[in-house]
């Protein structure tokens, strides 16, 4: 057999196996994402939910609410911030499971990555309990007699980003240890034995080839944090506003499918602009 029959005959059984799992996204991904797409081309009815159009009018409609634009900032406001926060608490946290002891790896990697097996809902649950005016926190700060009355630490963007660090914090972690991981220890000791010090071999060497982890990690986190749903709704008591709660307010309350969809397509084209983003800055 010629080497370009066999070629050809290893891209057709990676085809064939690949088959179910492309029909499975072309049924419940790329169908419906082209139907929503469609759908934020019509106009707004309040008797049919969406008449049947080919305007951009929910679009233009949203870059001139004033009440949208601000939308879009707060929550990207809220990215920027959960995302700060997260690299901040897991980059310390990575170098201590990458570089720490083998025999304790595994081991601190599940504990990082514990979290992850707790629903979603009950974690945002704990914190409204744990941060609540009646919750553990300032039931302790009060006995402790630190604070004469409930700080606010839920009903607002502080206790939003503070669960939602806690949320993405396992992704920054395991994306910063993956790479971390896989740094040449004897770069560092070739630093150490051209007199560079311990801060200058962290800074030259080690920080530089951690970057791609943390611009992962940091993309993880973004993204999971602007889509967002339930736990600002729960920590933010309402006051707290994101696109994505507008939009669940946009498919179930006012029933404005055409603005909830021109909604859902904004937000994915901010995401994947940051995909592109990343892809260009990390690109090796």
């Amino acid at each position: 057999m010629s080497p370009r029959l066999a070629v050809s005959g290893g891209r057709g059984r990676l085809i064939l196996f690949m088959a179910p799992v492309m029909l499975v996204y072309l049924l419940f991904l790329v169908l419906p994402t082209a139907q929503m797409l469609r759908m934020s081309l019509d106009r707004f009815s309040s008797l049919t939910l969406f008449a049947p159009d080919l305007t951009l009018a929910s679009y233009t409609g949203l870059f001139r609410d004033s009440f949208y634009v601000s939308l879009f900032g707060h929550t990207l406001l809220l990215g920027l911030l959960v995302t700060l926060a997260a690299s901040l608490l897991g980059y310390p946290l990575a170098v201590i499971v990458a570089r720490g002891p083998a025999r304790w790896r595994g081991l601190l990697m599940a504990i990082v990555l514990s979290p992850l097996l707790i629903n979603l809902v009950v974690r945002s649950y704990a914190w409204l309990v744990l941060l609540g005016d009646h919750g553990v926190l300032n039931q302790w700060l009060t006995g402790l007699g630190v604070i004469d009355r409930p700080l606010a630490l839920t009903g607002n963007m502080l206790g939003v980003v503070i669960a939602l660090t806690h949320i993405g914090l396992p992704l920054m972690v395991l994306s910063l240890a993956s790479v971390m991981g896989g740094i040449d220890e004897r770069l560092l000791e070739a630093a150490e034995s051209l007199g560079a010090s311990r801060a200058r071999r962290f800074w030259k060497v080690f920080f530089p080839m951690a970057l791609p982890g943390l611009g992962s990690g940091s993309l993880l986190v973004f993204c999971l944090t602007v889509s967002a749903f339930i736990t600002p709704q729960l920590l933010g008591g309402g006051r707290v506003q994101t696109v994505a709660g507008v939009v669940y307010q946009k498919f179930t309350l006012s029933l404005n499918w055409p603005v909830g969809s021109a909604l859902v397509f904004l937000l994915l084209v901010l995401n994947l602009g940051l995909m592109t983003l990343h892809g260009r800055v990390f690109r090796h």
